[in-house]
């Protein structure tokens, strides 16, 4: 990754009307901590921001501040809890010949072999990982090939494979992928959780069909019959609200 050409300018001012100022004018409060000091800073919202979410928390900031240059990189960050909106930057001194620790990114790449074949579910476990290294070598990233996990196999960070310069800090027998088997669930569970299987079309016209009588014949044969319901004449000539109805 390269560096983020950031300008920055001092600011003495502290509290909320100050700050209202800031962000009206696109700059954001921002804090460089150095060795038992600290400096008030404003710094471009828009280019932290857009950094911040296109890049991530490890990118390297080339601090241009009343004529003097330094490396930073961003330890904290504020937003606004209802909009999301940029509100306080803290930044950290950073020496680009000495090792530092950071957090990166772990994501998964290829199909597992026993999703292919077997049908089993990927869970993909670790999300990032601890790594060493120097800060022009920081990855945006780090990718797990899970393309010859099989059913029932996991891999562990150590089956990762760093760039070079980058060791790995995290607990290298940490799960980081596993394929499983696909959950079944019986109609117990089903049934336990208020869940209902509706009826078929079939057997919903099954239900409501007319009942049927069975009869047994002189032989002693049983036979089934459907019982049907036979309306006298007189009564079908003399419907409801005192109308003919025709046989």
């Amino acid at each position: 990754m390269e560096n983020v050409s950031l300008q920055a300018k001092e600011r003495e001012r502290r509290g909320k009307g100050a700050a209202r100022r800031l962000r009206a004018e696109g700059m954001v409060p921002a804090i460089l901590y150095g060795d038992g000091e600290s400096s008030m800073l404003a710094v471009p919202d828009k280019v932290v921001d857009y950094t911040l979410t296109h890049v991530g928390d490890n990118a390297l900031y080339d601090l241009e501040l009343g004529g003097e240059d330094l490396t930073a990189r961003v330890v904290d960050v504020q937003r606004d809890p209802v909009r999301g909106k940029l509100i306080h930057v803290d930044f950290a001194p950073v020496n680009m010949r000495e090792r530092i620790v950071v957090t990166v990114p772990l994501t998964v790449t290829g199909e597992a072999l026993g999703v292919q074949q077997d049908g089993g579910v990927l869970d993909q476990v670790a999300y990032e990982i601890e790594v060493e290294t120097l800060p022009g070598d920081i990855p945006q990233e780090v990718t797990l090939d899970v393309s010859n996990l099989a059913m029932n196999e996991n891999l562990t960070l150590a089956d990762l494979e760093l760039p070079e310069g980058v060791t790995l800090v995290s607990d290298p027998e940490e799960v980081a992928a596993t394929v499983t088997p696909p959950t079944e669930i019986t109609e117990e569970e089903l049934g336990e959780a208020g869940v209902v299987e509706e009826p078929s079309e079939e057997e919903a016209a099954a239900a409501t069909a007319a009942p049927a009588t069975a009869s047994v014949t002189e032989a002693g044969e049983v036979g089934v019959e459907e019982r049907t319901e036979t309306i006298p004449v007189e009564e079908r000539e003399a419907g409801p609200a005192g109308q003919n109805l025709q046989p």
